[in-house]
């Protein structure tokens, strides 16, 4: 067996240096399919860790979202009472009380893709149970069509007053 072997002279000294296989030059002018292969191996691991995660931060960023939405809701409730000494009066769900709307940024709306929200003032002539001087609870509350939105919802509102019921969670911002 004999080794064929071809000498070229270095660029940068001079000297002549065998090279085996004919090729003259070391760089290659591709990838390999296994080079190939390995990368989109590696592209398909990565992204099945981050879709996850991004979808979990979506669901947290439209929680925010939405506490956010029911904390400007509870400010002009909380506004409107300071000016007025008294309460908006109930409206449906995804109507904003007419005493509100001088308090609310221009254009606010209660119906928001995936969810309403709804104001709440619950008359309680015979009071709470265990709390019989509490006669009324003002809240507000949001109707969620995306039931993971609400689970994210109340666990980013944790420390707050919330009652949950099916797809509506409602956080209480006064009781008198």
């Amino acid at each position: 067996m004999t080794i064929q072997a071809t000498l070229i002279r270095r660029r940068r000294t001079g000297v002549l240096v065998p090279v085996r296989g004919g090729r003259a030059d070391s760089r290659r002018g591709g990838f390999t399919l296994v080079e190939l292969m390995v990368v989109a191996a590696i592209i398909g691991i990565l992204a099945g860790l981050a879709i996850p995660n991004m979808r979990t931060v979506l669901l947290r960023a439209r929680a925010t979202e939405l506490a956010g939405d029911m904390e400007v809701v509870r400010v002009a409730t909380q506004s409107y009472n300071a000016d007025t000494h008294f309460w908006p009066a109930e409206a449906a769900t995804g109507a904003i009380p007419p005493e509100l709307v001088s308090y609310l940024p221009d254009g606010y709306s209660f119906n928001r893709d995936g969810y309403d929200l709804d104001y709440e003032n619950w008359s309680l002539p015979g009071g709470l149970p265990g709390d019989p001087g509490t006669h009324t609870l003002i809240g507000v509350s949001v109707v969620v069509t995306d039931q993971t939105l609400g689970n994210a919802l109340v666990e980013l509102l944790g420390n707050s007053i919330i009652f949950s019921v099916g797809g509506t969670h409602t956080v209480v911002i006064d009781r008198s």
